[in-house]
Formats: structure tokens, sequence, C-alpha cells
């Protein structure tokens, strides 16, 4: 999960394109409809890969 942390405060810092620059452009030109459509987009995308570890823990680690 940290891994998604790491990518999006990167882009939040230098890049010209991904969600963190979505996020931080459209907070500058006041897109509050930008900024929460890359944040759902985040939360969505988090949540599908908590979901697929969960699911090979699951698989893996019987007891």
């Amino acid at each position: 999960m940290l891994s998604w942390v790491g990518s999006i405060m990167g882009e939040y810092l230098t890049s010209k394109a991904g969600l963190g620059y979505l996020i931080v452009y459209g907070g500058q030109i006041f897109k509050i409809d930008l900024v929460m459509a890359a944040t759902v987009i985040l939360c969505v995308l988090a949540f599908v890969m908590y979901f697929i570890v969960s699911l090979i823990e699951k698989r893996y680690h019987r007891t």
C-alpha cells in the first residue's frame, strides 16, 4: 500500500502527468471536480490492490 503513497507523492513534487499531478493541478486552477475524480480513482485503485493482496494472502496462508 505504501507504494501508492510513494508514487503519488513523487507525482506531487516532480511529475508532469499522473494522478498526483492532476490533484495538484486541479487545486491550482480551482477545478474541484478534477481533484475529486483523481482522488476517487486513487481510492478505487488502492481498494483493488488491497483486495488482490488479501486474496493472495488467504490462498497461501491457510492454517
